[in-house]
């Protein structure tokens, strides 16, 4: 499986023919409160670190892939000031509880990822839209 980042920009790995995508892409609501609105700049680098974690620990459901689903899934996942995930919501469904789950599973996964160095530590609230889709 390839995982790659959205159409919205940065590097991306092609699939072969045949393969299946599964993307973390940026969402229009990271913040510093629920939905709320863009970050400050500072955290753009930490946000994108965070999107190619999520993306390597997606894994496409074989029982979705061999049924044919697709869609996506958008979370909001909240940062805690030491890195950790304190939450994650599934703020609209893919409609598919398979491919739900195993977006829910790959945040849940991740292991804390401290601030980086002159970038203040806080809460932060990220909408990251998942996309599962099959060639």
């Amino acid at each position: 499986m390839t995982l790659a980042e959205g159409a919205s920009g940065g590097s991306s790995v092609g699939a072969r023919a045949g393969q299946e995508l599964a993307f973390a892409t940026p969402g229009a609501g990271a913040g510093g409160g629920p939905g709320g609105g863009a970050p400050p700049a500072e955290y753009a680098e930490y946000l994108a670190q965070l999107r190619q974690r999520i993306q390597e620990a997606l894994r496409y459901p074989l029982p979705a892939r061999r049924r044919g689903l697709s869609g996506t899934v958008h979370l909001e996942v909240t940062i805690r000031p030491d890195g950790a995930i304190a939450a994650v919501t599934i703020v609209e469904s893919s409609s598919h509880a398979a491919l739900d789950d195993a977006a829910l599973e790959a945040v849940r996964s991740l292991r804390p990822m401290p601030f980086p160095t002159g970038v203040p530590p806080r809460r932060l609230y990220v909408r990251v839209p998942v996309i599962f889709k099959l060639p």
